[in-house]
């Protein structure tokens, strides 16, 4: 079994070692997920909006879009 250590280098090398980027910040989640995969331990995923104040990211202008309904039916008859 190996560790978290071995996997994000792996991960890493594999990604050709970037210094920077989406892969360099996700290695040690991704390292966590693929060991909690070995262990009983599950993995929890950290929600984007954990605060519930509707901000993607903290300090961001955008928000996220109010939820949309679809109709699937027509309102008027003719």
């Amino acid at each position: 079994m190996a560790t978290k250590d071995q996997i994000k280098k792996v991960i890493l090398d594999i990604a050709g070692n970037p210094v920077s980027g989406a892969i360099h910040a996700l290695a040690d989640s991704w390292a966590d997920a693929i060991v909690s995969l070995d262990t009983d331990t599950p993995y929890k995923v950290s929600p984007r909006d954990g605060d519930g104040d509707g901000m993607v990211q903290e300090g961001t202008k955008f928000e996220r879009p109010a939820k949309e309904t679809r109709v699937t039916k027509q309102a008027e008859t003719r």
